[in-house]
Protein backbone atom coordinates (compact mmCIF):
# COMPACT_ATOMS: atom_id res chain seq x y z
CA UNK A 1 0.00 0.00 0.00
CA UNK A 2 1.26 3.49 -0.83
CA UNK A 3 1.92 6.26 1.65
CA UNK A 4 -1.42 7.81 0.72
CA UNK A 5 -3.31 4.75 1.90
CA UNK A 6 -5.02 4.23 -1.43
CA UNK A 7 -5.73 0.55 -1.15
CA UNK A 8 -8.89 -1.51 -1.31
CA UNK A 9 -10.95 0.70 1.01
CA UNK A 10 -11.16 4.26 2.26
CA UNK A 11 -9.60 4.92 5.69
CA UNK A 12 -13.01 5.96 6.98
CA UNK A 13 -14.06 2.31 6.67
CA UNK A 14 -11.39 1.36 9.20
CA UNK A 15 -12.04 4.12 11.74
CA UNK A 16 -13.51 2.91 15.04
CA UNK A 17 -16.63 3.98 16.91
CA UNK A 18 -15.47 5.72 20.06
CA UNK A 19 -17.27 4.91 23.29
CA UNK A 20 -18.31 8.52 23.83
CA UNK A 21 -20.35 7.73 26.93
CA UNK A 22 -17.22 6.47 28.69
CA UNK A 23 -14.64 9.00 27.47
CA UNK A 24 -14.30 12.31 29.27
CA UNK A 25 -15.26 15.43 27.35
CA UNK A 26 -12.05 17.08 28.54
CA UNK A 27 -10.29 14.63 26.20
CA UNK A 28 -12.68 14.56 23.24
CA UNK A 29 -13.59 17.03 21.95
CA UNK A 30 -12.16 19.25 24.71
CA UNK A 31 -14.14 21.83 26.67
CA UNK A 32 -12.87 24.96 24.86
CA UNK A 33 -14.70 27.18 27.34
CA UNK A 34 -13.57 30.74 28.18
CA UNK A 35 -13.60 30.17 31.95
CA UNK A 36 -11.92 27.46 33.99
CA UNK A 37 -11.25 26.72 37.63
CA UNK A 38 -8.73 24.06 38.61
CA UNK A 39 -9.00 22.27 41.95
CA UNK A 40 -6.14 20.18 43.26
CA UNK A 41 -7.23 17.38 45.60
CA UNK A 42 -5.09 15.73 48.27
CA UNK A 43 -6.22 12.73 50.31
CA UNK A 44 -4.22 13.41 53.45
CA UNK A 45 -6.36 11.13 55.61
CA UNK A 46 -6.13 7.66 54.06
CA UNK A 47 -8.48 6.02 56.52
CA UNK A 48 -10.95 3.54 55.11
CA UNK A 49 -13.89 5.85 55.86
CA UNK A 50 -12.45 8.85 54.04
CA UNK A 51 -11.39 6.81 51.00
CA UNK A 52 -14.81 5.14 50.75
CA UNK A 53 -16.55 8.51 51.09
CA UNK A 54 -14.41 9.99 48.35
CA UNK A 55 -15.05 7.04 46.04
CA UNK A 56 -18.77 7.42 46.65
CA UNK A 57 -18.53 11.10 45.78
CA UNK A 58 -16.74 10.24 42.53
CA UNK A 59 -19.46 7.75 41.69
CA UNK A 60 -22.15 10.37 42.28
CA UNK A 61 -20.35 12.93 40.09
CA UNK A 62 -20.44 10.38 37.26
CA UNK A 63 -23.99 9.16 37.87
CA UNK A 64 -25.32 12.72 38.01
CA UNK A 65 -23.45 13.50 34.75
CA UNK A 66 -21.53 16.27 36.47
CA UNK A 67 -18.33 14.79 35.04
CA UNK A 68 -18.94 15.55 31.38
CA UNK A 69 -18.68 12.69 28.91
CA UNK A 70 -17.52 13.11 25.34
CA UNK A 71 -21.13 12.61 24.26
CA UNK A 72 -22.37 15.48 26.44
CA UNK A 73 -19.53 17.77 25.40
CA UNK A 74 -19.92 17.00 21.70
CA UNK A 75 -23.62 17.85 21.92
CA UNK A 76 -22.83 21.18 23.57
CA UNK A 77 -20.13 21.87 20.96
CA UNK A 78 -22.52 21.12 18.10
CA UNK A 79 -25.16 23.47 19.51
CA UNK A 80 -22.55 26.20 19.98
CA UNK A 81 -21.27 25.89 16.42
CA UNK A 82 -24.81 25.94 15.06
CA UNK A 83 -25.35 29.24 16.84
CA UNK A 84 -21.99 30.53 15.63
CA UNK A 85 -22.95 29.83 12.02
CA UNK A 86 -26.34 31.43 12.50
CA UNK A 87 -24.88 34.61 13.98
CA UNK A 88 -21.83 34.53 11.68
CA UNK A 89 -19.43 35.26 14.51
CA UNK A 90 -16.70 33.29 16.28
CA UNK A 91 -18.15 34.08 19.72
CA UNK A 92 -21.96 34.10 19.45
CA UNK A 93 -24.20 35.68 22.07
CA UNK A 94 -26.80 33.54 23.79
CA UNK A 95 -25.16 30.26 22.76
CA UNK A 96 -26.07 27.11 24.74
CA UNK A 97 -24.35 27.28 28.12
CA UNK A 98 -22.92 24.50 30.25
CA UNK A 99 -20.52 24.05 33.16
CA UNK A 100 -18.44 21.02 32.22
CA UNK A 101 -16.29 19.03 34.64
CA UNK A 102 -13.30 16.78 34.06
CA UNK A 103 -11.17 14.89 36.55
CA UNK A 104 -7.77 13.24 36.47
CA UNK A 105 -5.77 11.29 39.03
CA UNK A 106 -2.09 11.03 39.82
CA UNK A 107 -0.50 7.63 40.32
CA UNK A 108 -0.28 8.32 44.06
CA UNK A 109 -3.98 9.16 44.12
CA UNK A 110 -4.99 6.02 42.22
CA UNK A 111 -2.97 3.85 44.57
CA UNK A 112 -5.12 5.15 47.43
CA UNK A 113 -8.32 4.34 45.54
CA UNK A 114 -7.59 1.19 43.52
CA UNK A 115 -5.28 -1.62 44.67
CA UNK A 116 -4.57 -2.80 41.11
CA UNK A 117 -3.26 0.64 40.17
CA UNK A 118 0.17 -0.81 40.93
CA UNK A 119 -0.03 -2.42 37.50
CA UNK A 120 0.16 0.93 35.70
CA UNK A 121 2.96 1.09 33.13
CA UNK A 122 4.76 4.31 32.30
CA UNK A 123 7.68 5.67 34.28
CA UNK A 124 6.59 9.30 33.88
CA UNK A 125 3.12 8.72 35.33
CA UNK A 126 4.32 6.49 38.14
CA UNK A 127 7.12 8.80 39.31
CA UNK A 128 5.35 12.11 38.80
CA UNK A 129 6.21 15.47 37.28
CA UNK A 130 8.52 16.74 40.02
CA UNK A 131 10.83 13.74 39.67
CA UNK A 132 10.91 14.09 35.86
CA UNK A 133 11.38 17.86 36.01
CA UNK A 134 15.09 17.92 35.14
CA UNK A 135 14.41 15.72 32.08
CA UNK A 136 12.14 18.49 30.80
CA UNK A 137 14.95 21.02 31.14
CA UNK A 138 13.72 22.62 34.37
CA UNK A 139 16.37 24.22 36.59
CA UNK A 140 18.24 21.93 38.97
CA UNK A 141 19.23 24.83 41.24
CA UNK A 142 16.82 24.73 44.23
CA UNK A 143 16.84 28.54 44.33
CA UNK A 144 15.63 28.91 40.74
CA UNK A 145 11.97 29.76 40.18
CA UNK A 146 11.39 26.75 37.93
CA UNK A 147 12.83 24.21 40.37
CA UNK A 148 10.17 21.86 41.82
CA UNK A 149 10.83 23.15 45.34
CA UNK A 150 9.63 26.59 44.18
CA UNK A 151 6.49 25.45 42.35
CA UNK A 152 3.13 27.01 43.20
CA UNK A 153 1.44 23.66 42.63
CA UNK A 154 2.77 20.10 42.81
CA UNK A 155 5.94 20.76 44.79
CA UNK A 156 7.42 17.73 46.60
CA UNK A 157 5.45 17.01 49.76
CA UNK A 158 2.34 18.78 48.48
CA UNK A 159 1.53 16.81 45.35
CA UNK A 160 -2.04 16.38 44.14
CA UNK A 161 -3.92 13.10 44.21
CA UNK A 162 -6.49 14.40 41.74
CA UNK A 163 -7.14 17.44 39.56
CA UNK A 164 -10.66 18.66 38.86
CA UNK A 165 -11.22 20.98 35.90
CA UNK A 166 -14.43 23.01 35.85
CA UNK A 167 -15.05 24.89 32.60
CA UNK A 168 -17.89 27.10 31.49
CA UNK A 169 -19.09 30.05 29.48
CA UNK A 170 -19.75 32.30 32.47
CA UNK A 171 -17.63 32.85 35.58
CA UNK A 172 -20.70 32.79 37.88
CA UNK A 173 -21.80 29.40 36.49
CA UNK A 174 -18.31 28.00 37.01
CA UNK A 175 -18.19 29.34 40.57
CA UNK A 176 -21.54 27.75 41.38
CA UNK A 177 -20.29 24.36 40.21
CA UNK A 178 -16.99 24.77 42.04
CA UNK A 179 -18.80 25.71 45.26
CA UNK A 180 -20.99 22.61 45.01
CA UNK A 181 -18.02 20.31 44.39
CA UNK A 182 -15.98 21.84 47.22
CA UNK A 183 -18.79 21.45 49.75
CA UNK A 184 -19.21 17.82 48.74
CA UNK A 185 -15.46 17.26 49.00
CA UNK A 186 -15.35 18.75 52.48
CA UNK A 187 -18.11 16.37 53.56
CA UNK A 188 -15.90 13.42 52.60
CA UNK A 189 -12.90 14.69 54.60
CA UNK A 190 -10.78 15.27 51.47
CA UNK A 191 -9.01 18.59 51.16
CA UNK A 192 -8.33 21.05 48.33
CA UNK A 193 -4.64 22.00 48.28
CA UNK A 194 -4.71 24.07 45.10
CA UNK A 195 -7.23 26.32 43.37
CA UNK A 196 -6.74 28.68 40.46
CA UNK A 197 -8.91 30.40 37.88
CA UNK A 198 -8.12 30.51 34.20
CA UNK A 199 -9.85 32.94 31.89
CA UNK A 200 -9.83 33.81 28.23
CA UNK A 201 -8.34 37.24 27.65
CA UNK A 202 -11.06 39.88 27.43
CA UNK A 203 -8.91 42.34 25.47
CA UNK A 204 -7.55 39.87 22.89
CA UNK A 205 -10.00 37.00 22.71
CA UNK A 206 -8.28 33.70 21.94
CA UNK A 207 -4.76 35.09 22.42
CA UNK A 208 -2.25 34.03 25.06
CA UNK A 209 -0.34 36.57 27.14
CA UNK A 210 2.52 37.14 24.68
CA UNK A 211 -0.20 38.28 22.29
CA UNK A 212 -0.45 35.37 19.83
CA UNK A 213 -3.68 33.67 18.78
CA UNK A 214 -3.51 30.21 20.34
CA UNK A 215 -4.84 26.71 19.75
CA UNK A 216 -4.97 26.80 15.94
CA UNK A 217 -3.05 23.66 15.07
CA UNK A 218 -4.83 21.07 17.19
CA UNK A 219 -4.94 17.62 15.58
CA UNK A 220 -8.23 16.03 14.69
CA UNK A 221 -9.23 12.64 16.09
CA UNK A 222 -10.28 9.81 13.78
CA UNK A 223 -13.41 7.86 14.61
CA UNK A 224 -17.20 7.97 14.79
CA UNK A 225 -19.60 8.95 17.55
CA UNK A 226 -21.98 6.02 17.03
CA UNK A 227 -22.56 2.75 15.19
CA UNK A 228 -24.79 4.64 12.78
CA UNK A 229 -21.57 6.14 11.45
CA UNK A 230 -23.25 9.29 10.27
CA UNK A 231 -21.05 11.60 12.32
CA UNK A 232 -17.31 11.80 12.84
CA UNK A 233 -15.58 12.86 16.05
CA UNK A 234 -13.76 15.44 13.90
CA UNK A 235 -15.87 16.81 11.06
CA UNK A 236 -14.64 16.34 7.48
CA UNK A 237 -14.81 19.45 5.34
CA UNK A 238 -12.77 18.60 2.25
CA UNK A 239 -14.59 17.28 -0.81
CA UNK A 240 -14.25 13.51 -1.07
CA UNK A 241 -13.17 13.98 -4.69
CA UNK A 242 -9.96 15.56 -3.41
CA UNK A 243 -7.73 12.64 -2.39
CA UNK A 244 -5.65 12.05 -0.37
CA UNK A 245 -6.34 15.39 1.37
CA UNK A 246 -9.95 14.45 2.14
CA UNK A 247 -8.57 11.41 3.97
CA UNK A 248 -5.73 13.21 5.73
CA UNK A 249 -7.45 16.33 7.09
CA UNK A 250 -10.62 17.46 8.84
CA UNK A 251 -10.28 21.15 8.01
CA UNK A 252 -7.42 22.05 5.68
CA UNK A 253 -4.21 21.32 7.57
CA UNK A 254 -5.98 19.65 10.51
CA UNK A 255 -4.21 16.27 10.71
CA UNK A 256 -6.52 13.34 11.39
CA UNK A 257 -4.78 11.16 13.96
CA UNK A 258 -5.82 7.68 15.05
CA UNK A 259 -7.50 7.84 18.50
CA UNK A 260 -5.02 5.50 20.19
CA UNK A 261 -2.52 8.36 20.29
CA UNK A 262 -4.83 10.04 22.81
CA UNK A 263 -7.15 7.38 24.26
CA UNK A 264 -6.22 3.97 25.65
CA UNK A 265 -7.75 0.93 23.98
CA UNK A 266 -7.83 2.25 20.40
CA UNK A 267 -5.64 2.01 17.30
CA UNK A 268 -2.50 4.12 17.14
CA UNK A 269 -0.58 5.46 14.16
CA UNK A 270 1.23 3.24 11.66
CA UNK A 271 3.86 4.16 9.03
CA UNK A 272 0.94 4.94 6.71
CA UNK A 273 -1.18 7.71 8.35
CA UNK A 274 -4.32 6.27 6.73
CA UNK A 275 -3.88 2.75 8.11
CA UNK A 276 -4.40 1.99 11.82
CA UNK A 277 -1.48 0.67 13.80
CA UNK A 278 -1.33 -1.30 17.06
CA UNK A 279 -3.83 -0.69 19.84
CA UNK A 280 -2.72 1.52 22.73
CA UNK A 281 -2.79 -0.97 25.62
CA UNK A 282 -5.18 -0.33 28.49
CA UNK A 283 -3.44 -1.55 31.64
CA UNK A 284 -5.21 -2.23 33.97
CA UNK A 285 -8.22 -3.13 31.83
CA UNK A 286 -10.44 -0.52 33.48
CA UNK A 287 -8.27 2.24 32.02
CA UNK A 288 -9.80 1.67 28.57
CA UNK A 289 -11.21 4.97 27.31
CA UNK A 290 -8.87 6.79 29.65
CA UNK A 291 -5.97 9.12 28.83
CA UNK A 292 -2.91 10.59 30.47
CA UNK A 293 -3.17 14.26 31.43
CA UNK A 294 -0.14 16.49 31.97
CA UNK A 295 -0.63 19.74 33.89
CA UNK A 296 2.01 22.45 34.14
CA UNK A 297 1.54 25.93 35.61
CA UNK A 298 3.74 28.04 33.33
CA UNK A 299 4.40 31.68 34.17
CA UNK A 300 4.89 34.00 31.19
CA UNK A 301 7.18 36.99 31.68
CA UNK A 302 5.56 39.19 29.06
CA UNK A 303 7.70 42.25 29.71
CA UNK A 304 10.94 40.31 29.44
CA UNK A 305 9.78 38.58 26.25
CA UNK A 306 8.97 41.82 24.42
CA UNK A 307 11.98 43.71 25.75
CA UNK A 308 14.09 40.85 24.41
CA UNK A 309 12.33 40.98 21.03
CA UNK A 310 12.88 44.74 20.88
CA UNK A 311 16.57 44.56 21.74
CA UNK A 312 17.36 41.56 19.53
CA UNK A 313 15.50 43.07 16.57
CA UNK A 314 17.49 46.29 16.94
CA UNK A 315 20.74 44.29 16.96
CA UNK A 316 19.76 42.22 13.93
CA UNK A 317 18.83 45.31 11.88
CA UNK A 318 22.51 46.23 11.74
CA UNK A 319 23.42 42.90 10.11
CA UNK A 320 23.43 42.31 6.33
CA UNK A 321 20.19 40.69 5.17
CA UNK A 322 18.23 41.64 8.29
CA UNK A 323 17.67 45.35 7.65
CA UNK A 324 13.88 45.04 7.76
CA UNK A 325 13.79 43.18 11.09
CA UNK A 326 11.26 44.42 13.65
CA UNK A 327 10.34 43.10 17.05
CA UNK A 328 6.97 41.82 15.75
CA UNK A 329 8.62 40.09 12.81
CA UNK A 330 11.26 38.51 15.05
CA UNK A 331 8.59 37.24 17.43
CA UNK A 332 6.59 35.86 14.48
CA UNK A 333 9.66 34.00 13.20
CA UNK A 334 10.26 32.45 16.60
CA UNK A 335 6.62 31.38 16.90
CA UNK A 336 6.03 30.55 13.22
CA UNK A 337 2.88 32.66 13.18
CA UNK A 338 2.04 36.33 13.36
CA UNK A 339 0.08 37.53 16.41
CA UNK A 340 -3.22 37.13 14.51
CA UNK A 341 -2.45 33.44 13.96
CA UNK A 342 -1.56 33.86 10.30
CA UNK A 343 1.32 31.45 9.47
CA UNK A 344 4.53 33.03 8.21
CA UNK A 345 4.67 30.30 5.55
CA UNK A 346 1.63 31.89 3.86
CA UNK A 347 2.35 35.58 4.56
CA UNK A 348 6.10 35.96 5.19
CA UNK A 349 6.24 39.73 4.92
CA UNK A 350 3.59 40.99 7.32
CA UNK A 351 0.63 39.94 9.42
CA UNK A 352 -2.72 39.29 7.79
CA UNK A 353 -5.44 39.38 10.47
CA UNK A 354 -8.11 38.16 8.05
CA UNK A 355 -6.09 35.03 7.37
CA UNK A 356 -5.38 34.59 11.08
CA UNK A 357 -9.07 34.47 11.99
CA UNK A 358 -10.11 32.20 9.09
CA UNK A 359 -10.37 28.62 10.33
CA UNK A 360 -10.48 27.24 6.78
CA UNK A 361 -7.07 28.68 5.89
CA UNK A 362 -4.95 29.60 8.93
CA UNK A 363 -3.61 26.09 9.46
CA UNK A 364 -3.28 25.01 5.84
CA UNK A 365 0.36 24.85 4.82
CA UNK A 366 3.18 22.35 4.50
CA UNK A 367 6.90 22.74 4.96
CA UNK A 368 8.46 20.55 2.27
CA UNK A 369 6.02 21.18 -0.58
CA UNK A 370 3.79 23.84 -2.09
CA UNK A 371 0.11 23.97 -1.21
CA UNK A 372 -2.82 24.68 -3.49
CA UNK A 373 -6.49 25.40 -2.87
CA UNK A 374 -8.75 22.59 -1.69
CA UNK A 375 -12.44 22.21 -2.59
CA UNK A 376 -14.53 22.27 0.59
CA UNK A 377 -18.04 20.96 1.12
CA UNK A 378 -19.13 24.39 2.37
CA UNK A 379 -17.93 25.96 -0.91
CA UNK A 380 -15.38 28.18 0.87
CA UNK A 381 -12.71 29.50 -1.51
CA UNK A 382 -9.28 30.11 -0.02
CA UNK A 383 -8.00 33.26 -1.72
CA UNK A 384 -5.13 33.97 0.64
CA UNK A 385 -1.54 33.52 -0.60
CA UNK A 386 -0.62 29.85 -0.72
CA UNK A 387 2.44 28.54 1.10
CA UNK A 388 5.55 27.73 -0.89
CA UNK A 389 7.88 24.83 -0.13
CA UNK A 390 10.32 25.76 2.63
CA UNK A 391 12.39 22.62 3.37
CA UNK A 392 15.47 24.56 4.52
CA UNK A 393 13.64 26.85 6.92
CA UNK A 394 14.31 30.07 5.01
CA UNK A 395 10.77 31.37 5.53
CA UNK A 396 9.75 29.62 8.75
CA UNK A 397 12.90 28.83 10.78
CA UNK A 398 13.46 25.27 11.88
CA UNK A 399 13.60 26.64 15.44
CA UNK A 400 10.12 28.21 15.18
CA UNK A 401 7.81 26.84 17.84
CA UNK A 402 5.23 25.50 15.41
CA UNK A 403 7.96 23.70 13.46
CA UNK A 404 9.82 22.27 16.46
CA UNK A 405 6.74 20.49 17.81
CA UNK A 406 5.03 19.55 14.53
CA UNK A 407 7.20 18.79 11.51
CA UNK A 408 4.12 18.25 9.30
CA UNK A 409 5.26 16.77 5.98
CA UNK A 410 8.99 17.22 6.70
CA UNK A 411 11.29 14.41 7.67
CA UNK A 412 13.01 14.60 11.04
CA UNK A 413 15.71 12.91 13.07
CA UNK A 414 13.12 10.22 13.86
CA UNK A 415 11.94 9.55 10.30
CA UNK A 416 8.99 10.74 8.26
CA UNK A 417 5.40 11.80 8.80
CA UNK A 418 4.71 8.89 11.18
CA UNK A 419 6.78 10.56 13.91
CA UNK A 420 4.72 13.74 13.76
CA UNK A 421 1.47 11.81 14.11
CA UNK A 422 2.84 9.70 16.97
CA UNK A 423 3.99 12.72 18.94
CA UNK A 424 0.87 14.90 18.67
CA UNK A 425 -0.92 16.00 21.84
CA UNK A 426 -4.33 17.52 22.54
CA UNK A 427 -3.87 20.87 24.32
CA UNK A 428 -6.55 21.80 26.83
CA UNK A 429 -5.00 24.70 28.74
CA UNK A 430 -6.08 28.28 29.41
CA UNK A 431 -4.43 31.55 30.45
CA UNK A 432 -4.34 32.77 34.03
CA UNK A 433 -3.76 36.28 35.35
CA UNK A 434 -4.62 39.72 34.01
CA UNK A 435 -3.10 40.93 30.72
CA UNK A 436 -0.14 43.29 30.87
CA UNK A 437 -1.15 46.65 29.40
CA UNK A 438 2.43 47.81 28.76
CA UNK A 439 4.06 44.85 27.08
CA UNK A 440 7.55 46.11 27.98
CA UNK A 441 6.78 46.58 31.67
CA UNK A 442 9.14 45.23 34.29
CA UNK A 443 8.26 44.13 37.80
CA UNK A 444 8.18 47.66 39.18
CA UNK A 445 5.38 48.72 36.79
CA UNK A 446 3.37 45.49 36.65
CA UNK A 447 0.31 45.58 38.95
CA UNK A 448 0.13 41.78 38.87
CA UNK A 449 3.83 41.41 39.70
CA UNK A 450 4.29 38.95 36.85
CA UNK A 451 1.54 36.59 37.98
CA UNK A 452 0.20 35.57 34.58
CA UNK A 453 0.77 32.67 32.26
CA UNK A 454 -0.69 29.41 31.05
CA UNK A 455 -2.42 26.62 32.94
CA UNK A 456 -1.03 24.13 30.44
CA UNK A 457 -2.91 20.85 30.10
CA UNK A 458 -2.34 18.23 27.44
CA UNK A 459 -3.82 14.81 26.73
CA UNK A 460 -2.05 11.78 25.26
CA UNK A 461 -1.82 8.00 25.54
CA UNK A 462 1.90 8.04 26.45
CA UNK A 463 3.56 10.83 28.43
CA UNK A 464 7.03 9.58 27.51
CA UNK A 465 6.40 9.28 23.76
CA UNK A 466 4.42 12.48 23.38
CA UNK A 467 4.74 15.30 25.92
CA UNK A 468 8.21 14.37 27.16
CA UNK A 469 9.40 13.56 23.65
CA UNK A 470 8.31 16.95 22.33
CA UNK A 471 9.97 18.80 25.20
CA UNK A 472 13.18 16.85 25.73
CA UNK A 473 13.86 15.50 22.24
CA UNK A 474 12.73 18.41 20.05
CA UNK A 475 11.97 21.68 21.87
CA UNK A 476 15.05 21.60 24.10
CA UNK A 477 17.49 20.15 21.60
CA UNK A 478 19.41 22.60 19.36
CA UNK A 479 19.97 20.07 16.56
CA UNK A 480 16.63 18.26 16.47
CA UNK A 481 14.27 17.60 14.78
CA UNK A 482 16.34 19.09 11.95
CA UNK A 483 19.20 21.48 11.29
CA UNK A 484 19.90 24.35 10.97
CA UNK A 485 17.85 24.94 14.05
CA UNK A 486 18.36 25.77 17.65
CA UNK A 487 16.17 25.72 20.73
CA UNK A 488 12.44 26.35 20.69
CA UNK A 489 12.72 29.90 22.00
CA UNK A 490 9.09 29.96 23.14
CA UNK A 491 8.80 26.80 25.27
CA UNK A 492 12.24 25.19 25.07
CA UNK A 493 14.91 25.23 27.74
CA UNK A 494 18.66 24.84 27.71
CA UNK A 495 19.49 22.65 30.66
CA UNK A 496 23.01 21.76 29.52
CA UNK A 497 25.54 22.23 32.29
CA UNK A 498 27.90 25.14 31.76
CA UNK A 499 25.70 26.94 29.20
CA UNK A 500 23.94 29.21 31.69
CA UNK A 501 20.49 28.20 30.42
CA UNK A 502 21.01 30.44 27.37
CA UNK A 503 18.88 29.53 24.37
CA UNK A 504 20.00 30.01 20.78
CA UNK A 505 18.52 29.65 17.33
CA UNK A 506 19.48 30.40 13.72
CA UNK A 507 17.64 32.73 11.32
CA UNK A 508 18.19 33.38 7.61
CA UNK A 509 18.41 36.85 6.08
CA UNK A 510 17.27 38.03 2.64
CA UNK A 511 20.47 36.86 0.94
CA UNK A 512 20.68 33.57 2.88
CA UNK A 513 22.89 35.22 5.50
CA UNK A 514 22.71 33.49 8.85
CA UNK A 515 22.38 35.14 12.24
CA UNK A 516 22.07 33.66 15.67
CA UNK A 517 19.54 34.83 18.22
CA UNK A 518 20.80 34.25 21.73
CA UNK A 519 18.85 34.97 24.87
CA UNK A 520 18.04 33.88 28.38
CA UNK A 521 14.43 34.79 29.00
CA UNK A 522 14.24 33.25 32.47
Amino acid sequence: MSDTGQGTSAPTDREPVLEVRDIQGLVVPGFLKPRQTLLGIRIADESREVVLNFKELLRSLVDEEIVATAMKTLKNRKEYRRERRRQKTRHPKGAPRAALVGIGFSFAGLRKLAPDAEGFPGEAFRRGLAVRSALLGDPTDPKAEGHPSQWIVGKPGDEMDALIVVAGDDRAEVEDRVSDIRSRLEATGVGVNYRENGDRRSDLVGHEHFGFFDGISQPGVRGYTSEARDEFITARWISTDQKPEAWLYGRPGEDLVWPGEFILGYQKTSPDPLVPGPVAPAVPEWTRNGSFLVFRRLRQDVGLFWRTMRDEAARLKDLPGFEDMTENRLAALLVGRWPSGAPVNRVPGEDNPDLGKTDWANNYFRFDSDTSGLPLVNQYSDNFPMAKADPAGLTCPWAAHIRKVNTRDSGSDMGGRETTYKSRILRRGISFGEPLEDRYADGSSDPEDGNRGLLFQCVQSSIESQFEFLMARWANDPVRPKMPGGHDMLIGQNGQEGEGRVRRCTLFGKGLQQAEVETNME
